[in-house]
């Protein structure tokens, strides 16, 4: 049988349902037997309390008056630990345990209670303590009964609890394979357009460079760079210390000197050379400016380049996580299939998301 991830859900359901029909039956039988013991022991334990307090009014001499106290606390705290135990409406695994831990503690703290009680009555309230005994002990049996059915057949419920969680495993799995997919879709367009970006930036400087004006000025950069190595390593280079020394001092205010000398300075002892090329004069200009636009387009390719390099870590990244999320998803729709083969005896083909 071939299923998708929606038709599984309420299918697995179905056929637990069927198999766990007389179980979950039985389990609220147990969980009704529960209601009555704790709605019993609530009264009880509250009636107890309230005749206790009115003999604390009534009784005269120390000894009653003691007893009333003293049957009364205990009673008041039975009550209240009575209180505590959550019986839920439905009969899951999990909430026949909640109610199960709940009997149990209560009839283990009810069981100190009614000891350390009777240790101080003294004979009195005889009777009292033996239905407060009786009511105690419905409550343990109640709780050891729901024991003894979590260990036996009760225990086939947690087929429907292993099955929902690998159910609700496999939906949130699902959610986020499609999720990554479409990052990874949205970061492999990403990619493309800083290619044609690119591929236009570079077509631009192509353009440019068939210019002869252009093509001159890059034989005379090439030039330049020559004439530039040796003049740094024997004049400006012996320039630059005492230079800076005096743009220290000039930013300390030791050595004052003006805005337009302050910036030519700076720009000097960072680039000593660039510095002398002026953009404003010379016969040269209109080259420059060519010049400069394709080192402006250069510069958007670099730049492209580098958000390209990017981009393609983060698409690393996403198929890389994309690749372990469809990898998981396969392996629960593999195990949904081994447990349905061996809950309910049926072979199931679920239809998963790959890559």
């Amino acid at each position: 049988m071939r299923l998708t991830i929606e038709q599984y859900g309420p299918w697995i359901s179905n056929q637990l349902d069927g198999q766990l029909r007389s179980t979950r039956s039985k389990a609220a039988k147990l969980v009704d037997e529960a209601k009555r013991a704790v709605s019993e022991a609530q009264s009880f334990y509250e009636d107890l309390a309230k005749k206790g307090d009115r003999d604390m009014v009534t009784k005269k001499d120390a000894a009653s008056y003691r007893a009333a106290r003293v049957i009364a606390h205990g009673a008041h705290e039975a009550a209240a630990r009575v209180r505590d135990i959550v019986i839920p409406s439905e009969t899951s695994w999990e909430s026949l345990k909640i109610v199960k831990d709940g009997l149990s503690v209560a009839s283990r703290s009810i069981r100190d209670l009614r000891d350390s009680t009777a240790r101080e009555l003294s004979g009195f309230y005889i009777l009292d303590m033996r239905s407060f005994g009786g009511t105690l002990d419905r409550i343990a049996k109640s709780g050891e009964r729901l024991a003894s059915f979590l260990e036996g057949e009760g225990s086939k419920l947690q087929r429907a609890r292993t099955m929902t969680g690998i159910v609700e495993s496999i939906k949130i799995a699902r959610n986020e394979l499609e999720e990554k997919t479409r990052e990874l879709g949205g970061v492999k367009r990403d990619v493309e357009g800083l290619g044609r970006s690119e591929s236009d930036l570079t077509s631009k400087v192509d353009q440019l460079e068939a210019n002869a004006n252009l093509r001159e000025v890059l034989d005379i950069e090439r030039e330049l760079r020559k004439e530039s190595r040796a003049f740094r390593a024997e004049t400006l280079a012996h320039l630059q210390r005492p230079l800076r020394r005096l743009a220290d001092l000039s930013q300390r205010g030791e050595y004052p000197l003006g805005s337009d000398e302050r910036e030519a300075l700076s720009a000097f002892v960072k680039s000593p050379y660039k510095s002398f090329l002026s953009k404003s004069t010379g016969e040269y200009l209109a080259r420059i400016h060519m010049y400069d636009r394709r080192k402006g387009l250069l510069s958007k390719i670099e730049e492209t380049r580098r958000e390209e390099l990017e981009i393609q870590e983060k698409m690393k990244s996403a198929a890389s996580m994309t690749e372990a999320v469809n990898k998981r998803l396969v392996e629960l729709l593999k195990q949904a299939e081994m447990k349905t083969r061996e809950y309910v005896g049926k072979e199931v083909e679920l239809e998963g998301i790959s890559l």
